[in-house]
């Protein structure tokens, strides 16, 4: 006896829409410190490079592909724009010791990219690096970071 060509076509019916695919799901939680909203700018005829710690970041997958962390970086601004710092970004595991200025390989105005390779979480420091001018104008100053995490594909 021959089973029909319905049940057959059923049963492959059930066996596909019984699978379902995963979904990886990626993860960003950003938690900032003081010293983001207290940059020093130094004094008047000084100029020094500084590195300060901004955030912490805690980043997470589910894809056994890892993850990509994308980081803006730019211009430390004031209203009217006068007198911009650059200012280059980079991430260290937390806990390590702060960066040097040859850390920070990739220049303003560029994306900073950090890659995973495994599921998985990490906890990293996100730093800034920045030289104001000599005779850097008084004022408030505001930055713009834009921090993405994407599944690798």
């Amino acid at each position: 006896m021959q089973p029909s060509l319905w049940s057959l076509g059923f049963l492959i019916c059930m066996a596909l829409t019984g699978i379902q695919p995963a979904f990886a799901n990626s993860g960003l939680l950003n938690s900032t410190t003081s010293s983001a909203s207290n940059l020093p700018l130094d004094g008047t005829n000084s100029s020094t490079t500084h590195i300060v710690k901004i955030s912490t970041l805690a980043l997470s997958t589910n894809s056994s592909k890892g993850f990509t962390v994308t980081i803006s970086s730019g211009n430390i601004t004031k209203i009217g724009q006068e007198t911009p710092i650059a200012y280059n970004v980079t991430t260290l595991p937390s806990g390590t010791n702060a960066p040097s200025g040859a850390d920070f390989s990739v220049t303003s105005g560029n994306n900073y990219t950090f890659a995973t390779n495994e599921v998985g979480s990490q906890s990293r420091d996100l730093y800034i690096f920045y030289t104001p001018a000599k005779m850097q104008d008084p004022g408030v100053y505001n930055a713009n970071i834009i921090v993405s995490i994407a599944d690798n594909p």
